[in-house]
This record gives C-alpha cells, structure tokens and sequence, in this order.
C-alpha cells in the first residue's frame, strides 16, 4: 500500500514524498488516539456489536472515498488520521468474539487461520489495487475500494441479525436482554 500512497501524494496532492511520510504518521497517530477513545467506550462497543461493525464499514467507506479523490493536503492529512477509528472499532470487535466463543484450545488456531486470511487477502488486494492504480488512476483505486467497503456495508446491515450468529445471540441474551438488533 506503501506505493500507493506514494503514487497518491505525487498525483492527488502534488507534493514531494515526505508527506507520504506524513500520511502514515497521521494514520497512525490517528490509530493511537482511536485507541484510546476505543477503550474508553469498549463496555457500549461490546453493547452493539451490530451496530458499530455496519458503522466502522461505513465510515470506511466514506473516509477512504474522501481520502482519494482530495487534493487538499491538511484534509487529507486528517482524513488518514480520523481512519484510525473504524480499524480499532474492527479490530476490538473480531477480538472480542473471537475470545468470546472460542475455547481455550481453539483460541489459538483461530488467530492463526485469522492472521493467514488477513494476511492472504491483504497480498491479493495489494497487487489488484496496484494494478488498478497503474491502469486507470489513483483515485480510481480509492474509489474501487470504497465501493467494496460500501457493498460489505450494505451486506452487513441487511445481515445484521446474523453477524454474530444465532448461538452467539443466545449467550449474549442471557448476558443482557436489551442487546440491539
């Protein structure tokens, strides 16, 4: 992704590449805060799940739309800042269900195959969206993964029952009865 964001800060924002550096210092900044406001907010997180997996989906969307198609360099500074909270919003959620309805002795495996999944569809998305930049255009890429981002969105609000399976559901019932749906 890092040549991406290179291609990016040269087309979109004209500018040399050390704020390509200053991008990724921005999201990662934005990645710690995220974390802190993350846990302040973990116990209504854990309260609707539901609810902020179709919100992190959305709000990624849109921040990675915003993202590729601005050519201002300080909105585009804090849009890759403010990207930080869907991806701690995501990854507290899969934590949390995963240690929540696995056993000790799956735990592990899961994380694993997780973390090979990730990775896999992180190496295959990288070079389509590569190839999409040297294709077409930068901002075509952004656009493409939005659009992506957006349909899982679309996908998860009308699943939204069913995001945390109907055995899951059980066990979060009989540990609060007001869990959204």
């Amino acid at each position: 992704m890092a040549a991406v964001i290179y291609i990016y800060v040269e087309q979109n924002l004209q500018l040399g590449e050390e704020w390509w550096g200053y991008i990724n210092t921005s999201y990662f900044v934005g990645m710690i805060f995220s974390g802190l406001i993350v846990i302040r907010f973990a116990k209504l997180l854990e309260k609707y799940i539901g609810f902020f997996i179709t919100f992190g989906l959305f709000l990624s969307s849109l921040l990675i739309l915003l993202f590729g198609t601005t050519s201002i360099p300080a909105l585009a500074l804090l849009l890759a800042c403010l990207y930080g909270l869907p991806e701690q919003i995501r990854e507290v959620i899969y934590t949390k269900l995963f240690q929540d309805h696995a056993t000790e002795k799956t735990l592990a495996k899961i994380h694993a195959v997780w973390g090979a999944v990730i990775n896999l569809t992180f190496a295959g998305s990288v070079l389509l969206l590569f190839f999409i930049t040297e294709t077409y255009s930068v901002k075509t890429t952004f656009q493409f993964s939005s659009t992506l981002i957006f349909l899982a969105f679309l996908y998860a609000t009308f699943k939204r029952n069913d995001l945390i399976g109907k055995q899951c559901d059980q066990s979060l019932s009989s540990k609060s009865s007001n869990l959204p749906r």
